[in-house]
């Protein structure tokens, strides 16, 4: 009790000082180094330091505040302890606070603790020290796990290592153990490591961060102020091979078929370590049958709707093949190419069968990693096999397979090395191979960032190059290129930015690029006030400015400013403002769908308007509202949504998303017609579209390894046309007398229900509940209640899958073994 006492009194003697802002010249603002101290017997990671070691530890303290008081002294006080052995890191964390009963510690599901209302500590750990590349670990008081991977294209939270930890709160606050494998690390084959670490405290009540390292909120290179964690010597980089073995079972009902069918899957994925820098990934006989079913929506525009990556394969340890963004992952296994070829190609009496709407994945491999030179390669292949479609003729009863997609090959190699000051120059490429139809697409790209080096100037330099080789073709070439130069430290920021993509680069086979033949100019000011002052905790104000034009021919396309404010108060509610202005109007050359023709629209503005209430308390809300008008052509709409969240205890959440989408007036491509000559005439509707969208989360979490989550979403969209138009030469619409008949209401209903058991470190066992209905028709619904009966009436698909997953890792093998 001695030790408590003295503990409780260190802390309350500490927060009486809270808030001091620190001299500039002061220790604690300096960079710091910690030593781990080398153990023979590691400690059992249960979250009490009754193991001896740990007193004779070097103590990381000194924290600083991050926000909102940046550079003063915390209100509280943190200590960290790092020891390590020949097979992991260790640390041990106590974070003092005098009211340990009032400590936030909302439960989640793993990696989901910045979403919740809780405390927790970051271990920043970054091997290499390079500024770029970066592993996070998070612990909350409930003993929640969340990590994360940094590279200089941002952050990926999908991975997921495996890792121990076990925190609690005490008397004099909370506590948290971890045990980091090295196994779960890649660094340098060097005696003597010299790692980048820091260390961020987050104090929910108090929404303020404190870090061991100071770190100047005003600037984006947070890497910069990191110190060093040494005293690691003599490690040696494990044999890092594991197999994580899977068996699922699938029984589905779906619309085309009245029976039941059942299916049982097995496969596995393989992680083999090649040398302490570079890593094999293989995934054998994937399963993504679990995966969140996407939210689809009415699309009326002439671009592809893109949707985010879910497969965990395809989003962990991906960060080599996001440079010079010509990888989108969502084409492997995707939608095959010729999709809507069998609706097309079918005889008058065949009707379509089976039509897969997803390629099917063979096998799909990766390599990447990085040395002690700081040089990453990374490689990456996949395989799908021939998707075919099949229809029946209905007099005959004779069943025919239309090929929709081949089989087809994908592959991806990436070269990246680190350059100082936290810059870095990749060379990267993609190629899609089709063998049957001898076609082939490649993709190059050149990226280069660059700092000065006090990190106060950034320049981001790219350069892609397509190419295209269809069968019997000398082929199609394309580029695009991207320059930036910016600010990225101080109150006020800039970047001047120039992006031109030429009218023949095409990366869609493996990436994603809306449109083409664009030059897009932009500049950005930005004032930052990051000191709290008078009720505003932070606030951000920026400028922005563009201009385009088609790069072929040179003519203008659109220019607009805009102005936003992004503040949070001292009552923790935080608001954005956003207004922005075309004067010149817009020149469309997509919507008319025909290359040449030019949509011209009028003067336009807008304004969004978003109010949050304080996240800390148990209701929450979230309030948008924006408006657009478009006076020359009476198009007016306006968009509301509201956000209430209620956290009835720290296991069980329920959240709504209610929003509604008004647009009157509104003018889009309808239908083009050719005459015998091949000249078009091309259609054009004014529309009222309306769209309503539901999402219901509701989470109850048992502990940190159990949980139970239900998603639901309805989303109701429909256009109705008023008026119909052809699209003169010039861009202006003339009123048609050819009927058309372009009403559509469209309808997406998903439910997923998720029962996840974490039974062992790196291992799930998932049950889901899958129910999904789409309709599209040309009829229109007048009231929602009567529009969400019937599609609840809609023929709907319903799955219910089991899928067990187990980790298995080689160390654990040596260990057994030595034991028998």
């Amino acid at each position: 009790m001695s030790l408590l006492l003295i503990l409780q009194g260190l802390s309350k003697g500490y927060s009486q000082n809270q808030n001091k802002i620190l001299k500039m010249d002061s220790v604690a603002l300096m960079r710091k180094s910690i030593n781990a101290i080398r153990i023979s017997v590691p400690p059992k990671i249960d979250a009490v330091m009754d193991e001896s070691f740990w007193q004779s530890a070097a103590v990381a303290g000194d924290f600083v505040e991050y926000s909102p008081k940046n550079g003063s002294s915390p209100q509280n006080r943190t200590e960290v302890r790092f020891a390590y052995d020949d097979l992991a890191l260790y640390a041990f964390a106590t974070m003092f606070d005098p009211q340990p009963d009032s400590i936030a510690k909302e439960l989640g599901k793993r990696d989901q603790i910045e979403q919740l209302f809780t405390d927790y500590i970051s271990f920043d750990i970054l091997p290499y020290n390079d500024g770029l590349n970066m592993y996070e670990f998070k612990i909350s008081p409930a003993g929640l796990q969340n990590d994360v991977k940094y590279s200089a294209v941002g952050q990926d939270i999908s991975w997921d290592a495996v890792w121990e930890s076990d925190a609690r709160i005490t008397e004099y606050g909370w506590v948290a153990e971890l045990k980091i494998p090295w196994s779960a690390l890649r660094f340098p084959k060097i005696d003597k490591q010299v790692w980048g670490i820091n260390m961020w405290r987050n104090f929910k009540r108090a929404e303020s961060w404190s870090t061991w390292c100071f770190v100047d909120n005003k600037s984006q290179d947070i890497f910069k102020y990191y110190g060093t964690l040494e005293g690691i010597n003599n490690i040696k980089p494990p044999t890092r091979l594991s197999f994580m073995p899977y068996v699922a079972t699938y029984v589905e009902k779906i619309p085309e078929n009245k029976d039941l069918r059942y299916s049982l899957r097995g496969g596995m994925d393989l992680r083999y370590g090649i040398n302490e820098a570079y890593t094999l990934d293989m995934m054998l006989i994937p399963d993504f049958g679990q995966v969140q079913s996407d939210d689809l929506v009415l699309n009326l525009s002439p671009f592809e709707v893109r949707y985010n990556e879910k497969r965990q394969f395809f989003t962990e340890a991906t960060e080599m093949f996001d440079k010079c963004e010509i990888f989108y992952s969502r084409r492997v296994g995707g939608m095959p190419r010729n999709y809507f070829a069998p609706y097309e190609n079918a005889g008058p009496n065949e009707v379509l069968h089976e039509n897969p709407e997803l390629t099917r994945i063979i096998n799909a491999t990766k390599l990447s990693g990085r040395n002690s030179k700081g040089l990453g390669l990374g490689f990456f292949n996949a395989m799908t096999t021939n998707t075919k479609a099949v229809v029946v003729d209905t007099t005959t009863g004779i069943q025919r397979k239309i090929m929709t997609q081949p089989f087809t090959n994908y592959n991806v190699v990436a070269v990246d090395q680190n350059l100082k000051n936290n810059s870095y120059i990749t060379l990267i490429n993609t190629n899609y191979y089709e063998p049957d139809n001898r076609y082939t697409a490649n993709v190059s790209g050149l990226e280069t960032q660059l700092n000065n080096k006090k990190r106060t100037l950034n320049f981001l330099g790219r350069l892609n190059v397509s190419q295209k080789f269809p069968e019997g073709s000398e082929g199609e070439f394309g580029h695009q290129y991207l320059l930036s130069i910016s600010k990225p430290t101080g109150r006020f920021q800039y970047q001047l930015l120039r992006q031109e993509t030429g009218d023949t680069y095409d990366p869609n086979d493996m990436g994603f690029l809306l449109y083409n033949n664009e030059a897009y100019n932009r500049i950005r000011l930005s004032y930052n006030i990051a000191d709290p002052f008078w009720k505003i905790r932070y606030s951000n104000t920026q400028f922005f400015s563009t201009y385009s034009s088609l790069v072929a021919p040179n003519k203008f396309t659109d220019m607009m400013l805009a102005v936003s404010n992004e503040t949070s108060f001292q009552n923790f509610w935080y608001t954005y403002v956003e207004l922005s202005l075309r004067p010149m109007g817009r020149d469309d050359y997509y919507e008319p769908r025909t290359w040449g023709k030019v949509y011209k629209l009028p003067l336009n503005y807008s304004g969004f308007w978003m109010l949050g209430s304080d996240s800390r308390k148990k209701f929450r809300y979230v309030n948008s509202i924006s408006v657009a008008n478009s006076p020359d052509n009476k198009n007016f709409s306006w968009f509301i949504e509201a956000n209430p969240r209620y956290r009835f205890s720290d296991r069980f959440m329920i959240s709504l998303d209610i929003s509604y989408n008004k647009s009157l007036n509104d003018y889009g491509w309808v239908n083009t017609d050719y005459d015998i000559a091949g000249n078009p005439s091309i259609f054009f509707g004014r529309r009222d579209v309306s769209t309503f969208s539901n999402v219901l989360d509701l989470r109850y979490v048992f502990n940190t390894k159990l949980s139970l989550t239900l998603r639901g979403r309805h989303y109701w969209s429909q256009a109705d046309y008023l008026d119909y138009y052809i699209l003169n030469d010039d861009g202006s619409l003339s009123h048609s007398d050819v009927p058309q008949d372009a009403a559509v209401n469209f309808n997406a209903f998903n439910a997923d229900l998720v029962f996840a058991w974490y039974f062992a470190p790196g291992s799930e066992l998932s049950m889901v509940w899958k129910n999904a209905i789409y309709t599209q028709q040309p009829g229109l619904t007048n009231t929602y209640w009567h529009d969400l009966r019937n599609t609840l009436e809609a023929p709907q698909s319903n799955g219910f899958s089991i899928r067990v997953l187990y980790y298995l890792d080689s160390q654990y093998f040596k260990k057994w073994l030595g034991k028998v």
